[in-house]
């Protein structure tokens, strides 16, 4: 150290100073005065009736005010000069050694830093180091460097081992978790292969920072709700064919119905057939009594006849050959549509 800084003659500046004085003539007078105005005015509520005079009595105490500060600030001015002067002088008399310590300072800033620098790319040497062969990306811990690249953790540029055995804590601790990301992702792979959904939602989920079990969690549900869903789903469908096959047979009946109006419409449709006149055979005895009693008996007839048509046409034909032949005195009792026959040809 520089023999003019260690044996310095002035530690302290010598100046004189005397404090100025300041002498407050007839004191009690204006205490006394200030007194009776107080005493006069104090309590005093101003009201509408006298407001006039109420505006007048503040105007005159605000300008006592006013007067009062003015001479205050003047005595305060007058005081300041002798220091405002000593200032001027003092500042003036330092800035050569102010400007010579900035120098000084921003040499030493500019060589610490560059120190600094240096530590730091120590650090990251180390970080690239102590990360190969390891799935641990060296740049995460970017955040913790300047506080690694301190001049407590180094020997000179040489990094002291509390500083290699803390960044060896780190990385072994970003290991597991890679270790453990892994373990927790494939637990979540095979479970959504068991359940035949997609991972890729729910390993979003893990990145973002859910935990496993909240993952997990949230699988079974959407698995439950799916599950609900298409069961809800194939009721509906099963709802729907029976309803369709419903409406089909509904069709299928109003078809039918369709076609026996359609069959019976051009005449009154029956079976029966009436023979007017009977082959004379052997009287029983209950023809003998009609007959003597003048009463006429008719015999009537009924055949019931099976007929296949091959289409619609083909049956209002026959019908119409009967109506011709006097048969139309005929009923349906009944006329559906008959499943069609496979023939084997030989």
């Amino acid at each position: 150290m520089s023999e003019v800084i260690e044996n310095q003659e002035v530690k302290d500046i010598q100046i004189e100073f005397k404090p100025a004085a300041i002498n407050i003539l007839e004191e009690e007078k204006f205490k006394e005065y200030i007194d009776k105005v107080v005493a006069e005015y104090k309590g005093h509520v101003p009201k509408a009736d006298n407001l006039t005079v109420d505006r007048k009595t503040r105007a005159k105490l605000n300008g006592l005010m006013t007067n009062l500060e003015a001479r205050r600030k003047e005595i305060k001015k007058e005081i300041n000069v002798p220091y405002t002067e000593f200032e001027s002088w003092y500042k003036k008399a330092i800035k050569p050694m102010q400007d010579v310590t900035s120098t000084i300072d921003a040499g030493i800033k500019k060589i610490e830093a560059e120190q600094k620098e240096a530590r730091k790319k120590v650090v990251h040497e180390l970080l690239i180091e102590l990360t190969t062969d390891t799935e641990v990306d060296s740049r995460i811990f970017e955040s913790f460097v300047d506080d690694w690249a301190k001049a407590s953790n180094f020997n000179d540029i040489k990094p002291k081992k509390q500083l290699i055995d803390s960044i060896t804590y780190v990385i072994d601790g970003e290991t597991q978790k890679i270790a453990e990301y892994k373990a927790n992702k494939d637990t979540i792979s095979n479970f959504c292969f068991g359940n035949n959904v997609s991972d890729t939602p729910y390993i979003r989920m893990l990145d973002s920072g859910k935990s496993v079990s909240e993952v997990m969690s949230a699988i079974s549900e959407d698995v439950l709700f799916e599950k609900q869903r298409e069961e809800a789903e194939e009721k509906r469908k099963e709802a729907e064919k029976q309803r369709q096959a419903e409406l089909e047979k509904q069709q299928q009946e109003f078809e039918t119905r369709k076609l026996e109006v359609s069959f019976n419409s051009a005449a009154s449709v029956s079976t029966e057939i009436i023979q007017s006149e009977p082959e004379k055979t052997e009287s029983s005895p209950d023809e003998e009594i009609a007959e003597v009693s003048g009463t006429e008996i008719v015999q009537k007839y009924r055949a019931v006849i099976e007929i296949c048509f091959s289409s619609l046409e083909e049956k209002n034909k026959w019908k119409q050959v009967m109506v011709d032949n006097g048969f139309e005195d005929f009923k349906a009792k009944e006329f559906e549509e008959i499943k069609p026959e496979v023939v084997e040809n030989d």
